[in-house]
């Protein structure tokens, strides 16, 4: 019965990942202006959509386990929440500005030149993706976890699948809108 109960609740959101894998690809297609105004920034988007998705789903799989010991309670401003939430915010804050700095540390190990009007640009982008898609996602994160329990399916089913996929396609979205506002100022 297990089995049968797990199928029903993955495969619809599985389906739904398959559509949000081609919308992001659409998007990220859409950026070839933006990606060549900002140089180096093909090099990144990997690892800051990488990023939002796994801060997202760990803390996905955090609310579902606190579901399962049965101690989440309902609320934005409950104490699992909250204590998630700013979690996720640190991480997201701390990782966007740690990829510049492994990109030029990188590209420097490589003898590439990386300019300062592009570290910078990097940098601002990287960070202002990672605070508002990560602002974004983490509320996200909780409405799916907690609709999940009001519908009774296993969050643990259902959230990583989910938020990967809306990770990948929100993250490229103000990634697009943070490349374009900087990369038109900067570069």
């Amino acid at each position: 019965m297990e089995r049968k109960k797990v199928l029903q609740e993955t495969l619809p959101v599985l389906f739904l990942c398959a559509i949000g894998g081609a919308l992001s690809g659409i998007i990220l297609g859409g950026m070839v202006d933006v990606l060549r105004m900002v140089p180096g920034l093909i090099a990144l988007i990997p690892a800051i959509i990488d990023m939002r998705g796994n801060i997202c789903s760990t803390m996905g799989s955090r609310m579902g386990s606190a579901y399962h010991l049965g101690i989440v309670e309902h609320g934005l401003t409950s104490k699992v929440t909250m204590e998630n939430l700013k979690s996720s915010w640190s991480l997201s804050v701390f990782v966007g500005a740690m990829l510049p700095l492994l990109f030029w540390a990188t590209s420097y190990a490589l003898s590439f030149t990386v300019t300062l009007d592009t570290l910078i640009a990097l940098t601002l982008i990287s960070v202002l993706t990672g605070l508002s898609s990560g602002f974004i996602l983490s509320l996200v994160t909780y409405f799916i976890v907690m609709g999940a329990i009001r519908l009774r399916i296993d969050p643990d089913n259902i959230s990583g699948p989910l938020l990967t996929t809306v990770g990948d396609v929100i993250t490229l979205l103000v990634l697009f809108f943070f490349a374009y506002m900087i990369g038109g100022l900067i570069m």
